[in-house]
């Protein structure tokens, strides 16, 4: 098993359990591994605990900045690209909304966990202001406040979505996404 393989069964323990039931010995039991393996890469965990939230923000960002590299390409289809991953499976799945719900608690009670967090959004924000700088300028308001607020509908959206996606299929909630990013930079 590989650092990898902890960091998903990790996910997955917090999704079932929360963070205080996702001790060593629930992941290496999930895992079906020695608690030495966990100890060989991670020294507790709450190591284990943060560097899966630094892992699933760094690979969400690294997702993101793919999808709008090419600059050649279309930014509207770039954006509505970045949304309909961002409702994929990878990113929406019971395990990934489980996750992120016990990371976002840790946030506000743990110094670290908040560190990440506000390194994350601030991250997130630049790059959703690199995408949004090929697009018109926004209409009425600052950039940064047509930023903040896209990436408000992008959390809220995505969290309705996770929560039932009977009441906001897939398909309606990249169109809401791509919906309000139209607006807010009409031009």
């Amino acid at each position: 098993m590989r650092r990898q393989d902890l960091l998903d069964v990790t996910v997955r323990c917090l999704a079932r359990y929360g963070p205080r039931g996702t001790t060593g010995r629930a992941i290496c039991r999930e895992a079906g591994v020695s608690h030495g393996l966990l100890r060989h890469y991670f020294d507790n965990p709450d190591n284990l605990l943060l560097e899966t939230y630094q892992q699933l923000c760094d690979d969400f960002i690294a997702r993101f900045e793919t999808e709008l590299l090419p600059e050649t390409s279309d930014p509207w289809q770039a954006l509505d690209r970045f949304f309909e991953i961002a409702c994929s499976e990878e990113w929406a799945s019971k395990d990934q909304l489980g996750a992120w719900i016990a990371f976002w608690g840790l946030v506000t009670t743990r110094e670290d966990f908040a560190k990440v967090s506000s390194a994350f959004n601030a991250q997130l924000r630049a790059q959703i202001e690199k995408a949004a700088r090929r697009l018109p300028e926004p209409t009425g308001m600052p950039m940064a406040d047509a930023i903040a607020i896209l990436s408000a509908v992008m959390d809220g959206v995505w969290l309705e979505f996770c929560l039932s996606a009977e009441r906001t299929p897939r398909q309606r909630a990249v169109a809401l996404c791509s919906a309000t990013a139209r607006r807010l930079f009409a031009g």
